[in-house]
């Protein structure tokens, strides 16, 4: 019972002593701010229990950590992790090979050109998370494209794996509708915000099977990311108004 008393400062200090925890597993806390979209002031102020996030930003939080909300209310050892999924170990021993090294967590612009101009570029706003060792990709098609479905058949996901010298990822709408594969190379030393390759479509939707893709990095910003997408394209961009 004596937990419902905790003051507003006991649970700021129990957020500091755990996102010092997590903190530790990054080299650089400057890197570690950039990839949350988090101002190092700020994020100072969360780790001496001076400050507390916003809902939104808790939200970020815990979806980059991996972490539910309990963060809050007890130390991280004593927080019992939820149940994995079946599949998640054969995910993890024969797709996970290493994407976590080279594609960073977050949103992407990307941009699928067609082999010919009768097909317009393509514009998504994509998003990019990590459930254990398993990188994940989520998105939702266009709602200029596809105007009469809801967002629950617009969304796209995918799980993205590294293999060899390129980055992969296999993705669909629910019921493995649209099913596309996505070819990456790995992005050059003096830009590693910037990746290009293919997009392959394996069943379903219309237009051509191949088409060219670039990738931009946007980061954990997500009204920078809406920003920048409606910037790329304003006519025929990415569904701005879904969840990603």
């Amino acid at each position: 019972m004596t937990d419902i008393n905790r003051s507003p400062a006991e649970l700021r200090s129990m957020f500091g002593a755990n996102l010092r925890q997590l903190a530790n597993s990054y080299r650089s806390v400057s890197e570690l701010c950039r990839q949350l979209g988090i101002n190092r002031t700020q994020f100072n102020r969360y780790l001496s229990g001076e400050s507390f996030p916003r809902p939104d930003v808790l939200d970020r939080m815990c979806r980059f950590f991996d972490i539910d909300a309990r963060i809050l209310l007890k130390p991280l050892d004593e927080i019992e992790p939820v149940a994995a999924h079946p599949a998640s170990e054969i995910i993890d021993r024969f797709l996970v090979t290493g994407s976590e090294k080279t594609m960073a967590t977050g949103f992407y612009h990307a941009a699928e050109a067609p082999p010919n101009r009768r097909e317009p570029t393509l514009h998504r706003l994509l998003f990019i998370r990590r459930i254990r060792h398993c990188t994940l990709l989520r998105s939702y098609e266009p709602l200029s494209h596809m105007p009469k479905c809801s967002a629950p058949m617009r969304e796209v996901q995918g799980i993205v794996s590294h293999i060899g010298g390129q980055v992969c990822a296999l993705m669909s709408r629910p019921g493995a509708q649209d099913c596309r594969m996505m070819v990456l190379n790995l992005p050059p030393e003096w830009a590693p915000q910037e990746w290009s390759g293919y997009v392959y479509r394996l069943a379903g939707g219309s237009g051509s099977d191949v088409r060219r893709l670039t990738l931009h990095h946007l980061g954990h910003d997500l009204s920078a990311a809406l920003q920048s997408a409606r910037k790329a394209h304003n006519s025929s961009g990415p569904d701005l108004n879904g969840q990603i």
